[in-house]
């Protein structure tokens, strides 16, 4: 059997609002960014309704986090998985001139905007083993990416975040 569903392309041209772009940060993710930023998320700029993150400021749909301003010390983002990452990407890359960005992405070295990203963050976490978002499917059991993903450290030293992976820091 051919696993062809983990190479269909329209899922990574989903449109940002797609019901399947929002997958929660789980947990074991979010506490040591909290820590690293001393426990507190300033803003949380794509986030749900009820702030999961537990940010002190947050954006939701239909604000668009993106273009909205960013008045926060420390900054974490998920952003959509599609190709709507880009701008999101390209904001991260912004205002970690200005403040502390941590930028949770999936690990597709092979493309420009992740290389872009790459070629300008403070350093990178290759996360061990497949994010699981604690979203159960119809077999009730939890789902997992179906690729590998990354946290990319934007005005702010992502080492202490290694304890999730392979940290790599950009010379």
């Amino acid at each position: 059997m051919i696993a062809a569903h983990r190479f269909d392309n329209a899922k990574r041209r989903r449109p940002e609002h797609h019901a399947r772009q929002a997958m929660l940060t789980p947990a074991y993710v979010l506490d040591p960014v909290r820590q690293l930023f001393g426990g507190r998320i300033g803003l949380d700029p794509c986030t749900e309704p009820d702030n999961p993150t537990g940010a002190d400021a947050f954006y939701c749909p239909p604000q668009d986090g993106a273009v909205l301003p960013w008045d926060a010390a420390s900054v974490f983002v998920n952003c959509p998985y599609g190709e709507a990452r880009n701008r999101w990407v390209e904001r991260c890359i912004s205002e970690g001139r200005e403040r502390l960005v941590v930028l949770l992405i999936p690990a597709h070295t092979e493309t420009r905007i992740v290389q872009r990203a790459l070629r300008v963050c403070s350093g990178v976490i290759f996360v061990n083993a497949r994010l699981r978002f604690g979203v159960l499917r119809e077999n009730r059991r939890q789902e997992a990416a179906s690729h590998g993903s990354m946290l990319l450290g934007f005005g702010v030293d992502v080492g202490p975040l290694a304890v999730l992976g392979v940290y790599m820091v950009r010379p």
